[in-house]
């Protein structure tokens, strides 16, 4: 996964064209019934162990918890990335700044009693906690992977979305948000990243040209 390939500007509007579609079509009758459909299967699977683990983990992979964790990353790597180990917070925080303001502008409600295992009161698209954990990381793979052998590209790749599936599908299992709501914090952490990117790279030409 190159870093030329996924930050383009025409990556970056064709995200937030698929983000604000999204939004849309969460506003539809259609989107009522796939996301009500959805979350009533899974309330049904309530009940069992997994229940706790899945409160767990959204417990542990807060946006509250990944901010200082990328700040405290970016320190450790910048001897070896320099101003590229900013891509960390700098995704992540791009991710929330976006998905704080659909959730300004929708106002979307949350799962209600009866689908929730958690009680929540702020609006629910989409998913901080997807979009965090999607830009941090899809931000990891873009740093290590031109360091990384082959193999271990591989075992990050798998890692990482393995991670990001993880916590999507606690945050509806737990009643937290409604499947699209998760969509939208995958998409939303792709805008982040692409933005970090963006900024990241102007900066550094800008610097070259500075000191040619």
């Amino acid at each position: 996964m190159a870093r030329a390939r996924i930050a383009a500007p025409v990556h970056f509007v064709g995200w937030v064209a698929a983000l604000i579609a999204l939004a849309w079509f969460t506003q539809s009758a259609a989107a009522e019934r796939l996301d009500g459909s959805f979350a009533g299967l899974v309330a049904g699977l309530h009940g069992g162990t997994l229940d706790g683990v899945m409160v767990g983990l959204g417990d542990v992979i807060r946006p509250a918890y990944i901010a200082p964790a990328t700040l405290i990353a970016a320190a450790v790597l910048w001897w070896r990335f320099r101003a590229m180990a900013l891509l960390l917070p700098a995704s992540f925080g791009a991710s929330i700044a976006v998905t704080y303001a659909m959730k300004w502008f929708l106002g979307r409600d949350r799962p209600g009693e009866g689908l929730s295992l958690v009680s929540l009161h702020d609006a629910a698209f989409p998913s901080a906690h997807v979009a965090g954990t999607t830009s941090t990381g899809m931000a990891v793979i873009q740093l290590l992977l031109p360091v990384l052998r082959n193999a271990a590209r591989k075992l990050l790749d798998a890692a990482i979305i393995a991670l990001i599936g993880a916590v999507a599908l606690s945050r509806v299992w737990i009643g937290a948000h409604w499947l699209t709501d998760v969509i939208g914090g995958l998409i939303a952490g792709i805008v982040g990243l692409i933005v970090a990117l963006l900024v990241l790279r102007r900066l550094q030409r800008g610097r070259l040209r500075r000191f040619a």
